[in-house]
């Protein structure tokens, strides 16, 4: 069976490459949606490489958007005029992962200046003018026997030149999700993790001191340690949001697709039994979702994934193939 402890549970979520380390024959992770609905970015990991590749909706062919030989780029993001993309770049060695801004077909990057944390998980606000991002305060593990991960975690926000950044969160979190911003840019959403399960936090972008909303969705079938919750988005209107959680399934967890109400609190499920998947993400239209499903070798670990466009309406899954990954 394809179980895991709690933390190690919300590390596969969020962190793949716990998992799945420099596999040969390459994966797709971190999925995102261009404004427009014609280009997916992922990043593509083979032999210990994490490049991002941009992917035409309509041939479903991909082709390397940045032309950095070294290194791990994460976290691609489009703005939402859908001029830019900004994505994070770890150069390896050691050095801290900085922020990088560009064009939308990758032309004009311009890295952030380096400095002594790391940054990562860009996201810009809905004007396009500011970047909100995760940054780490620590690299280790609090326990002898767990690998060595990000910690103390917080969001900031700061120009798309990495110039007047102020912190939105003081809270050291131990573990966040890649977070969303809402429709109206006043709010921010993300997963924290706690001892009891995961918990949806909002947090105003507008005031920060403002004291945040907590959110705590269960799904039939959750862990026994709690809720494991991952790959939130806004819906459009700002009224609902997208994400996955995990539920027993007949090979270990499943993690499905929910719509949640953020008026009434009503919960819908929109896929059932996708097995071991990630990296939700809600076109703009907000008629269609894709996310990543993943194979799992003999021992249940996950060595490759596929692409796979959800209808949010009649809730018709399609798998999406994808040439020019190399």
């Amino acid at each position: 069976m394809f179980r895991v402890v709690r933390f190690g549970l919300f590390l596969l979520l969020f962190f793949p490459s716990a998992a799945c380390n420099g596999d040969s024959s390459g994966q797709m992770r971190e999925v995102s949606v261009s404004p427009d609905g014609k280009f997916i970015a992922v990043v593509y990991a083979k032999d210990r490489t994490y490049f991002i590749y941009k992917i035409a909706v309509g041939t479903g062919f991909a082709a390397r958007l940045t032309d950095a030989k070294s290194g791990s780029e994460s976290s691609p993001t489009f703005s939402v005029d859908g001029k830019r993309i900004a994505y994070s770049y770890s150069p390896g060695n050691g050095a801290h992962s900085r922020i990088v801004v560009g064009n939308a077909d990758g032309s004009g990057s311009r890295p952030w200046p380096t400095g002594e944390t790391d940054d990562f998980r860009p996201l810009f606000s809905p004007d396009s003018k500011r970047i909100i991002f995760a940054r780490s305060g620590y690299y280790g593990s609090y326990s002898p026997i767990a690998q060595p991960h990000q910690h103390e975690w917080d969001f900031f926000e700061g120009d798309l030149d990495g110039k007047n950044v102020r912190q939105v969160t003081k809270e050291k979190f131990y573990m966040v999700s890649p977070a969303a911003v809402s429709p109206d840019g006043k709010s921010l959403l993300f997963v924290s993790t706690e001892d009891h399960g995961d918990v949806l936090e909002i947090h105003s972008l507008e005031q920060p001191a403002k004291p945040k909303v907590s959110l705590r969705p269960h799904v039939p079938g959750e862990p026994s340690l709690g809720s494991a919750l991952a790959w939130i988005n806004y819906m459009p209107d700002g009224k609902s949001i997208l994400f996955m959680a995990a539920s027993d399934g007949k090979e270990g967890y499943d993690y499905d697709v929910y719509r949640l109400d953020l008026g009434t609190g009503g919960l819908e499920r929109l896929t059932n039994g996708n097995g071991y998947a990630t990296d939700l993400r809600v076109f703009a239209d907000g008629k269609t979702a894709v996310f990543l499903k993943w194979r799992l070798d003999w021992h249940k670990t996950p060595v490759g994934s596929d692409l796979y466009l959800l209808d949010l309406q009649s809730h018709k899954l399609t798998p999406f193939k994808v040439t020019g990954l190399d």
